[in-house]
């Protein structure tokens, strides 16, 4: 060959070079658009924020806290009155003689000039007094709480200087067992403290609601009966327990305190103490103290006045015994499950070695 000339083979090695280096170039620039639009699609938004898939989804607002969750309602009529404390539970009830006031601490200026500045008057602030009530109401969730300074309210509660007040329940109150509809808290200084231990000691009567918002209020050994308590549904059944509930309750006051439940809602207790759970219109008795449950030896036995009686001497008595949950049974097969990492479960083995030495 000639100086200069160049054979076939190494022309044709030359060409498949350069179209490689041209398919390479190609690659990387539709690279680095991809990765260009991913950052525009990913990216800081023109607020700044965090980039999406396209348009921003809109937040929702969160739901509404629902009603008596603490929070305190005010009352504005007489009508709002009875029908708030026409409940299963105690209603705490805060009388004010207004709602805002002139800050009783504010200070006039030194330099204040009435020809130039007017007449002073004190900015307008809450209550004091009801900003207390209401922060207590907050944190003492497990009560029901409401306010007014309706003039027609309180003339209804016979407030002529405001107050604290404490209704227990009309639906549990007995008269004639020396329930007293009222109380009143004795200092017009309100705090968390003394107005817990007020409510804790004063809110239920002598035989009274047993539920999940109520049960830190007996602190002590407690008989409590379960069973439909339904005041529509099964009213001369609620009123036949009470009748006995009481007569008890008012022989065993100071030893032992008495209380009612829904054995519905309360379903999940009734295992504590040993008592069947699939009985929903049987009167079931359990008592609560210290941690323990107990249950009546004769279990069987049907409610009555004297079987309830008769319960709680035996308590008192030290002869019954708690009653103590069986250990849950081992799941079926038993022995040690082996958890080591197997190639088949987790799809390891060859197949992912595979896979990797080909990425």
């Amino acid at each position: 060959e000639e100086e200069g000339d160049v054979s076939p083979a190494r022309q044709r090695t030359s060409g498949v070079m350069r179209l490689t280096k041209l398919v390479l170039t190609l690659l990387l620039l539709g690279l680095a658009g991809q990765a260009a639009c991913q950052e525009d699609d990913y990216g800081e938004d023109d607020f700044g924020g965090g980039g999406g898939y396209g348009e921003e989804e809109e937040e929702e607002d969160p739901p509404p806290a629902p009603a008596g969750d603490g929070a305190a309602r005010e009352l504005s009529s007489v009508a709002d009155l009875e029908a708030f404390m026409d409940d299963n539970d105690a209603s705490v009830v805060g009388a004010f003689l207004e709602k805002e006031m002139p800050d009783p601490a504010a200070v006039m200026p030194e330099d204040w000039d009435e020809d130039e500045d007017g007449t002073w008057e004190a900015p307008v602030v809450t209550n004091p007094e009801l900003a207390a009530f209401n922060s207590i109401a907050s944190s003492l969730y497990n009560y029901r709480f409401a306010f007014s300074a309706a003039p027609d309210v309180l003339a209804k509660l016979k407030s002529k200087t405001g107050g604290l007040y404490l209704y227990r329940s009309p639906k549990f109150l007995s008269a004639e067992h020396g329930d007293k509809p009222r109380e009143r808290f004795p200092s017009t200084k309100l705090s968390e403290s003394a107005v817990r231990n007020w409510l804790n000691s004063k809110a239920q009567p002598l035989v009274g609601l047993y539920s999940s918002s109520t049960k830190e209020r007996y602190s002590g050994a407690t008989l409590v009966v379960f069973f439909n308590l339904d005041f529509a549904k099964n009213a001369k059944g609620v009123s036949y327990v009470l009748k006995r509930a009481r007569k008890a309750a008012a022989k065993l006051k100071g030893k032992l305190a008495v209380a009612v439940a829904s054995s519905t809602d309360l379903s999940y207790e009734l295992g504590d103490y040993g008592l069947p759970t699939d009985k929903p219109n049987t009167i079931l008795m359990g008592i609560s103290a210290g941690g323990q449950y107990y249950a009546p030896a004769d279990g069987a036995a049907a409610f009555s006045g004297d079987t309830m009686s008769e319960f709680a001497r035996a308590f008192l008595a030290g002869e019954l015994t708690p009653y103590e949950k069986p250990e849950p049974e081992p799941a079926a097969g038993g022995g040690d499950e082996d958890l080591s990492d197997s190639d088949d479960d987790y799809g390891g083995g060859d197949e992912d070695d595979e896979d990797k030495d080909e990425a």
